[in-house]
């Protein structure tokens, strides 16, 4: 998990050299819950675009937030559902785990 990391100025993403860009998804909505305390970055609901790796996925903010990117390999992704209600979006719930050591 890393914060700010993975984003250019112009909105796009950055990605190493061994990796590439599976898949792209535009108007995308990202919400955090269950952290305690809640830092500024992850407070309400974040807007931008998410890009699928072979490694991870990241997502970048459009706009100036003080989240502009956020990067979870799958390997940390735990407890990953997939949600189709009858009325409303389709959406992917789960939870990061922190990388130990990490930023």
């Amino acid at each position: 998990m890393a914060l700010n990391k993975n984003h250019s100025e112009g909105g796009g993403v950055i990605v190493n050299n061994s990796e590439n860009v599976l898949m792209t998804y535009d108007h995308v909505e990202i919400t955090f819950s269950d952290l305690e305390p809640m830092p500024e970055a992850f407070k309400g609901t974040k807007k931008g675009s998410v890009f699928l790796t072979p490694y991870r996925v990241i997502f970048v903010s459009k706009g100036k937030d003080a989240m502009q990117s956020f990067v979870m390999p799958f390997y940390l992704l735990k407890d990953c559902e997939i949600k189709q209600p009858v009325f409303g979006a389709n959406y992917i719930k789960g939870t990061v785990k922190a990388e130990a050591g990490g930023e």
